[in-house]
């Protein structure tokens, strides 16, 4: 896979959390706010030690894979069961939000198909798309700024927020933020600017995410807890001008977002496959099955993913990246003390040769 520019790796990231705050049924308030500020705080400092690895020319993610290939499996696994969520966050969407398709599972189908396509391009390819993706989503939220700032009402927030409810919401910030798990495995592709990239994305998350939920917050007010996905709803009552609604903006940034994240989980999952099964074939098409298919059987038996994929985000995100940063520090120690102590074994024989030869 081909590197992309440090930027493109902070246009990668935001495109899907714009994705998963676009389909949050979640309603916002002071502590959903305040926890997932605590939240990004937490992550912010677990990317420390991701970028101290990659800052190093001679680490590669493949070959200082803790665990070894089971390490591939758990990344592989972690991908493929997130792409599952952005399926089964495309059904919810589609139950609450009218969509021009009239069969949801038709509509994911349709969607896994192009998924399929776009990632047979790879990493280089998405890096690309997700620029377009941006600049749609910037557009998108100019136009609901611009419809809901005269419709705010101030009055609708309340700043005060329990401690056990900040807590609460920023470990389920912290369980649905796979894009941290990305952004170490997205690293490896990224130009030498990553600090800078990852600074960006982090700053826009939180602008992104508080901003919106302010939206919501001031414009829909009570009516925000009987809506299910609350963007959607915001963005109804958000209409900028009087004889065209902007509905349909909001839609196509959902579709196109929801083809990008699962595309990009498709890649992603597909690119530690290759490591443990190199001659399978039909690994792109096996991985969106495999992800239709969990989203599928979650959505049967209405199985929660929240608390795997959190403990997963947490091995993989956080254990891991720390692990290889002390398992590299602890290897560069001992390769230090043994050069050291070569050069003074091999210089204490010529010390002993000169004192024999002068006292002959």
């Amino acid at each position: 896979m081909d590197k992309y520019k440090s930027l493109g790796l902070f246009s990668v990231l935001i495109c899907v959390r714009t994705f998963l705050i676009i389909c949050s049924p979640e309603a916002s308030d002071a502590a959903h706010m305040a926890g997932a500020a605590l939240s990004l705080i937490f992550q912010s400092l677990c990317a420390v030690p991701m970028l101290i690895l990659y800052k190093d020319k001679n680490f590669s993610l493949k070959k200082d894979m803790l665990l070894g290939k089971f390490g591939c499996m758990l990344y592989a696994l972690f991908f493929i069961i997130l792409g599952s969520e952005s399926f089964s966050m495309l059904w919810e969407v589609t139950k609450s939000v009218h969509f021009p398709i009239d069969s949801s599972l038709t509509g994911a189908l349709i969607l896994a198909a192009v998924c399929v396509y776009t990632a047979s391009f790879g990493i280089k390819a998405v890096s690309r798309a997700s620029w377009i993706l941006t600049a749609l989503t910037a557009v998108s939220l100019a136009v609901m700024i611009t419809g809901a700032v005269p419709k705010m009402d101030l009055s609708n927030f309340s700043p005060s927020a329990d401690t056990k409810d900040i807590i609460r919401y920023a470990l389920r910030d912290l369980a649905q933020s796979g894009e941290l798990v990305m952004l170490f495995v997205l690293m490896q592709f990224s130009d030498k600017q990553r600090s800078k990239s990852t600074l960006a994305f982090f700053a826009g998350k939180l602008i992104l995410t508080e901003g919106i939920s302010l939206i919501e917050i001031t414009v829909l007010g009570k009516v925000m807890s009987i809506s299910d996905i609350p963007f959607f709803t915001a963005g109804a009552f958000s209409q900028p001008l009087s004889i065209q609604r902007a509905d349909p903006l909001y839609m196509l940034l959902f579709t196109m977002l929801c083809v990008f994240t699962a595309t990009l989980q498709i890649v992603l999952s597909v690119m530690f496959v290759k490591e443990l099964l190199p001659k399978l074939k039909y690994k792109t098409l096996a991985a969106a099955v495999l992800m239709l298919g969990i989203s599928a059987v979650s959505g049967s038996f209405d199985t929660d993913l929240l608390p795997l994929t959190g403990t997963m985000i947490v091995i993989l995100a956080v254990v891991f990246p720390a692990a290889m940063l002390i398992r590299r520090k602890i290897y560069a120690i001992q390769k230090n003390n043994n050069s050291s102590n070569n050069s003074s074994d091999t210089g204490s024989p010529d010390r002993l040769h000169t004192g024999e030869g002068a006292s002959q």
